[in-house]
């Protein structure tokens, strides 16, 4: 058998196959077998434990937005909820979405000022000049999750939110 590492590089493809080696159930006088996995298994293997929801804002939530956050992720009772990543893609109507703070994904229905733990990611008010489709990634911060709650999205309860059109929420997260 050649070194393994002599072989050149490849960017995989879903249907390639990788050489692995099946261990047996412990305790069975089973021998570990070298076989073929499938690119596909292998990744739905490793994702495992995560979670993906999309939740699509009408207009009248957006402009509402800084009044009430909007549930994105729902409570899980005694866990908390861990985002790993999310995005916001803004599909507009008119000709702009502007808004006056950081959107944000946090535990809390509303947000009097950014100072709380509770927030997850934040999308900066620096971005609000979005005049055509876009998509735009928050950011990732250090928090306190909160046990049982919800992940809402939100902003100031101060801000001000404009533009016509909807905004889709998608969250990539863990229940821990």
């Amino acid at each position: 058998m050649a070194i393994a590492n002599s072989y050149p590089m490849g960017t995989p493809k879903s249907g390639d196959l990788l050489l692995g080696t099946s261990t047996p159930v412990a305790g069975t006088n089973e021998k570990p077998t070298t076989r073929n996995f499938g690119i596909e298994d292998v990744a739905a293997l490793v994702s495992r434990g995560f979670l993906e929801i999309t939740k699509t804002l009408t207009n009248a939530e957006w402009i509402a937005l800084p009044a009430t956050g909007i549930i994105v992720v729902p409570a899980v009772t005694g866990k908390y909820i861990q985002v790993v990543s999310a995005r916001a893609s803004f599909i507009f109507s008119t000709p702009t979405f502007t808004f006056t703070s950081d959107l944000a994904l946090s535990s809390s229905t509303t947000l009097p000022n950014f100072n709380g733990d509770s927030i997850q990611a934040r999308i900066p008010q620096s971005f609000e000049d979005i005049d055509e489709n876009e998509v735009s990634i928050f950011g990732l911060e250090a928090t306190k999750p909160t046990l049982s709650a919800p992940l809402y999205f939100n902003t100031l309860n101060t801000a001000t939110n404009v533009g016509g059109g909807t905004i889709a929420i998608t969250v990539r997260y863990q229940v821990i």
